[in-house]
């Protein structure tokens, strides 16, 4: 099992860093703490429609049988402090070592590890999955997703305000 990439693992440094010298200073600030309910819920609501649907299972599958290409390397290295930090907000431990060499740092036989995921995670479908869903599925998908992804980017707004005052 492969570490992260330099870069990767840099980010994670410092995602942990805010953690430690701010982590509790968030959760306990009313504005953050419930725009980190608000994306928990989404968050739920998003897992529930993909699992639902199928897709969780299909691309957890294609994922641990190393078929799919959407869980590329280079998209666990595009994950930066911040969505790091999100994540650590709500609970994830973030693995020190990649389940499978060549693919996301992230990902693991059930899928992705993170709660929060980046819009390509959520609204990438590949043509198979694509056709096994239909459009009508893959269009309430997308607006879920649509509802948690802005819940995320309000949060962290909030959370780097949050660290502009505390001086971090």
């Amino acid at each position: 099992m492969n570490k992260p990439d330099v870069k990767l693992a840099k980010e994670i440094e410092k995602a942990l860093r805010l953690k430690d010298l701010l982590g509790s200073a968030c959760l306990d600030d009313p504005e953050s703490s419930r725009l980190l309910r608000d994306l928990r819920g989404l968050i739920h609501r998003t897992d529930s429609i993909m699992l639902q649907s199928g897709a969780a299972t299909a691309c957890a599958a294609c994922a641990a049988g190393g078929k799919g290409s959407c869980c590329f390397r280079e998209m666990g290295e595009s994950y930066g402090a911040m969505d790091l930090f999100v994540n650590l907000l709500l609970g994830a431990s973030l693995p020190e070592r990649t389940d499978f060499p060549g693919s996301c740092h992230f990902v693991g036989g059930k899928g992705c590890k993170l709660p929060s995921r980046q819009s390509f995670c959520l609204n990438y479908f590949c043509p198979e999955l694509k056709n096994s869903l239909g459009e009508e599925t893959i269009r309430n998908i997308q607006r879920q997703v649509g509802e948690q992804l802005f819940a995320a980017f309000e949060l962290e707004r909030a959370l780097a305000r949050r660290i502009r005052s505390s001086g971090g």
